[in-house]
């Protein structure tokens, strides 16, 4: 037998092929444990199921963000499974993604805004972005009332763009989280450990002969920084004695869970430090906390499903940066810190209520949003600036299922605000010039995140027979009362063929 075929087999044993109607998404929501920290909860549920498949989709207009593709195309493949044994569950999943986008410039981070610091640059180009995620979980039964597991989620991306300013990342994004859980009858008590590492590194070149130098931004918060040439040293990204431009973020923290009856709530803690920088040259700290929680509420009757959930988040980051002195003696240079300076404070707030209602027939399901972040930032005395940020996101969307066909609808509307409050601590400091802001840049950030906007989209899927499925989607986005945006609508589409089974 080939290794090919070795290799299916071995994952049809492992993923199992019992038939069902349901989807694969529709028994991974029924389980409140599945949306969980503690993986030792995927046992409350005793159904298996799994699914794989590929697609291919493509994002296009003018109504997206600074960082965001003109026009983008991507294709992948998923594969996950919940696979029950006697006194054991596996559940894991595989995916890959490649992603293509065109008059791409702004944040050369892979994921922009997940840390507190940013950095830009000005030339549209294509990029090429890879994702790679694996993550897989076991719970084991050791006595009758007494459960173990643990899950590992890791993820792995590299983007490259192909025009300079050009640069090539590299981002892990790893969770480890082992957990314990006691039940008895209705009653369900977990508790798990939390572990969490992310990194990126960000490696510029100018390869071209350009007639001047590129330019980029280091953002340090509210789009204050630094604009100079992007080899210029305080922008970190080509300075001697460190490759590239390293950050890392580590997290460790404990979640606890309840389940009675139909009943469920998780609460969860997270202490973060990251580090922008390597070895002595730390010029970025960032320590954070972080507080989450879900409530849910699940009741099956005999023709219908409902489902309420709450999720709640509050967050909390201060962006230090290191004063640092280099000193070369002897053709050696030696590092010295002394100390820090707090140029950002930052804290958010969100509230998310959702509600589904599933019967043979529909599947409804509406959700909200309301998120609010309120920023200090101080990065030159006497000047500081406060900024509050509200964004709020309503929708809903439904399948309907007539016979092999699923028709999908889906709706949404959004919108926000932002406030800003200059604050000068001392009149008589004799600073007469003022932090550098990227006023554009902005200006256009800000209208993206809370101008009024509409979503819509449609679905269509047809079943074969044994589970195989195809699928065509398609979205539009509409902004309304635009004045720094190109254009005011976004398209998007995509096609599936998976097996459901």
């Amino acid at each position: 037998m080939s290794k090919t075929r070795c290799i299916l087999a071995s994952c049809l044993l492992l993923c199992g092929l019992t038939v069902s109607a349901q989807r694969y998404e529709r028994v991974l929501r029924s389980n409140f444990w599945n949306d969980s920290k503690n993986v030792t909860g995927v046992r409350q549920d005793t159904v298996s199921r799994s699914y794989a498949e590929a697609y291919g989709k493509y994002e296009g207009g003018d109504f997206r963000d600074t960082w965001q593709a003109s026009e983008g195309w991507s294709a992948g493949a998923v594969t996950a499974s919940i696979r029950h044994m006697e006194k054991m569950t596996l559940a894991g999943s595989f995916s890959f993604d490649q992603t293509e986008g065109y008059g791409m410039c702004g944040s050369m981070f892979i994921k922009p805004g997940f840390y507190p610091v940013d950095v830009l640059e000005f030339t549209p180009g294509r990029k090429t972005l890879q994702t790679y995620a694996i993550d897989g979980g076991i719970s084991y039964d050791l006595t009758k009332s007494w459960r173990l597991g643990a899950k590992m989620d890791f993820e792995s991306a590299n983007m490259a763009k192909r025009k300079d300013l050009r640069h090539s990342n590299w981002r892990l994004d790893m969770t480890v989280a082992p957990g314990f859980m006691y039940h008895a009858g209705d009653l369900a008590l977990g508790a798990n450990y939390l572990f969490r590492k992310t990194s990126e590194t960000v490696e510029a070149e100018q390869v071209g002969t350009a007639a001047s130098s590129y330019y980029a931004f280091l953002d340090k918060g509210m789009m204050y920084g630094v604009y100079s040439v992007w080899s210029g040293s305080g922008l970190h990204l080509h300075e001697a004695g460190v490759m590239a431009l390293p950050v890392k973020d580590f997290s460790n923290g404990a979640a606890l869970q309840m389940q009675y009856k139909g009943l469920f709530a998780e609460i969860e803690y997270l202490r973060t430090s990251g580090v922008i920088g390597e070895k002595e040259y730390i010029w970025f700290r960032f320590p954070g906390n972080e507080v989450g929680a879900m409530f849910g509420y699940k009741h099956i009757g005999a023709k219908s499903e409902h489902y309420a959930r709450l999720g709640l988040g509050w967050k909390g980051l201060g962006l230090d940066e290191s004063i640092l002195e280099k000193v070369s003696e002897n053709g050696v240079t030696t590092v010295y810190y002394h100390g820090s300076n707090r140029i950002l404070a930052r804290e958010s707030w969100r509230l998310a209520p959702e509600y589904e209602y599933i019967t043979s027939a529909l599947e409804l399901h509406a959700e909200a949003s309301l998120d609010w972040t309120g920023s200090l930032s101080s990065q030159m005395y006497p000047y500081a600036y406060y900024q509050s940020l509200m964004t709020w996101k309503a929708g809903a969307d439904m399948i309907l299922h007539l016979g092999r066909f699923d028709l999908g609808a889906a709706a949404s509307l959004a919108g926000g605000s932002v406030n800003e409050e200059d604050l000068m601590v001392s009149g008589t400091s004799g600073v007469q010039t003022s932090p550098f802001r990227l006023e554009d840049w902005y200006d256009r950030q800000m209208e993206y995140r809370t101008a009024s906007r509409m979503n819509a989209g449609l679905s269509l899927r047809y079943n074969f027979r044994k589970g195989i499925y195809m699928e065509a989607e398609g979205s539009w986005l509409h902004g309304f009362d635009l004045r720094f945006m190109t254009g005011a609508d976004r398209f998007g589409a995509a096609f599936k063929i998976g097996y459901d089974f």
